[in-house]
């Protein structure tokens, strides 16, 4: 027995050394199907694979050393800064002075109610940079009035849930804030990179919402001075996605200062307003602080993960495998189809965090910008965020209206539809992504 051991030693080491990168991922999901938390699973696997091939101290020291570096990058300021601003202007009625403008111009056309909807997710997406605080902003004011207009509750969510994914895409972007982390792609360049696409997103989806059926002709017209009384009343909030867009662009400020900018600003504008008090700061900031160290937690632990599979040269292995077998057309579909399936069983930032490091070094292959693969990969998150069972806008947006899960999901098929034609845009004209950005040069 002992001499078949060693015979057979060596067989189990060059195993171990040649797919302990495919035990990781396959320990990661193992931990989840268990109900682990993602971002204990992500350090979980990748810690427990090292110690198959290392000794415990190289390995917690390696675990160490990487998770400090991840928790130190600067650029991660911003994300607690835009996730206040969106904590904030859910507790001043921002998406109820937003709806109201965008239904004032949305006058007697078909559908106006939902198209008003699209239209005041992609101003509040601006604001906050968060999908699921748009859908639950919007969604509090819009889905009532669309139910009392008929629209039927798998249109009154479905367009909710849609329009709440542009949060993702038009900056400022939580998504797009750690994928520059993760690539170290320019952030200011990611946002300006998701205005055109996240604008060509809002009309596609609002060309849909008007001519879906069955059409519900209400009419919203109004007089030209009651439509501007409503705009100025609510031009504070109205005018800050173009200060953070402009402020950008123009490299006045970094992300990180318009992010602070924007702190100040929406804290300036809800004093003025007298909607804001500060047991309601206190409560944002609270909100806040809970919602970053979740995202934290997911950084930290997803670059240890990250640096182990690149360690093991596994996303390098995997692009390799896809480009010698698919290549263009077919390569992107594959991944588009990934992204579908992970978007199944994983909240967006988790999702982010497992594909960038494996899909990252085949889009490179392929040929796409940095730029218009990151904008490729916040596009990929929308579609996790309204894909059943997991999609997290269908759960908030259920939360909010106890509308049924799959009635939601049906609502939201036509608008995952158009984001999935928008992944192959991206990637055929990537110039849809990269002409704002090469200005700025």
């Amino acid at each position: 027995m002992r001499i078949w051991f060693q015979g057979i030693e060596p067989m189990i080491e060059d195993f171990l050394f040649n797919y302990i990168g495919y035990i990781g991922i396959a320990l990661l999901f193992l931990f989840m199907a268990l109900s682990v938390p993602v971002f204990v699973s992500m350090g979980l696997a990748a810690f427990v694979a090292a110690l198959m091939i290392e000794d415990p101290f190289h390995a917690l020291r390696n675990f160490i050393n990487t998770s400090w570096q991840g928790a130190s990058i600067f650029e991660l300021v911003a994300l607690p800064l835009f996730i206040f601003t969106g904590t904030i202007m859910q507790r001043t009625d921002a998406g109820r002075d937003l709806f109201q403008v965008t239904k004032a111009w949305a006058g007697s056309i078909p559908n106006s109610l939902g198209v008003a909807t699209i239209i005041a997710c992609g101003i509040f997406a601006a604001i906050s940079g968060s999908s699921v605080a748009t859908a639950a902003t919007v969604g509090l004011v819009a889905i009532p009035l669309l139910l009392e207009e008929k629209y039927g509750k798998a249109r009154a969510g479905g367009f909710v849930a849609g329009g709440g994914t542009l949060g993702i895409i038009i900056p400022p972007s939580i998504p797009l804030i750690l994928y520059g982390v993760i690539t170290e792609t320019s952030i200011g360049q990611l946002f300006i990179g998701g205005v055109v696409p996240g604008i060509i997103m809002m009309t596609l989806f609002g060309i849909y919402v008007c001519f879906s059926r069955p059409r519900v002709k209400v009419a919203h017209a109004m007089p030209m001075d009651e439509k501007l009384r409503i705009t100025l009343r609510s031009l504070g909030v109205v005018l800050l996605p173009v200060v953070i867009i402009a402020a950008i662009y123009t490299g006045i400020f970094t992300p990180t200062e318009v992010g602070a900018l924007s702190v100040i600003y929406v804290i300036a504008l809800g004093l003025a307003q007298k909607r804001l008090s500060l047991a309601k700061i206190y409560n944002a900031a609270l909100v806040a602080t809970a919602t970053t160290t979740m995202l934290f937690m997911l950084i930290v632990f997803g670059q240890y993960f990250a640096h182990f599979l690149t360690f093991e040269q596994v996303p390098q292995a995997i692009a390799s495998a896809i480009i010698e077998n698919a290549s263009g057309f077919y390569a992107v579909t594959l991944m588009i189809l990934a992204y579908i399936v992970l978007g199944m069983f994983l909240e967006s930032a988790a999702m982010l965090l497992i594909s960038i490091p494996i899909f990252f070094p085949v889009a490179m292959e392929l040929g796409m910008d940095p730029i218009a693969f990151g904008i490729f990969a916040a596009i990929a998150m929308e579609i996790a965020q309204i894909s059943p069972p997991i999609g997290v806008n269908l759960f908030t947006i259920h939360g909010i209206s106890k509308i049924d899960l799959w009635t939601l999901a049906r609502g939201a098929l036509p608008f995952l539809l158009i984001q999935i034609a928008m992944l192959y845009a991206v990637y055929f004209f990537p110039e849809i992504v990269t002409w704002l950005p090469n200005q700025m040069k």
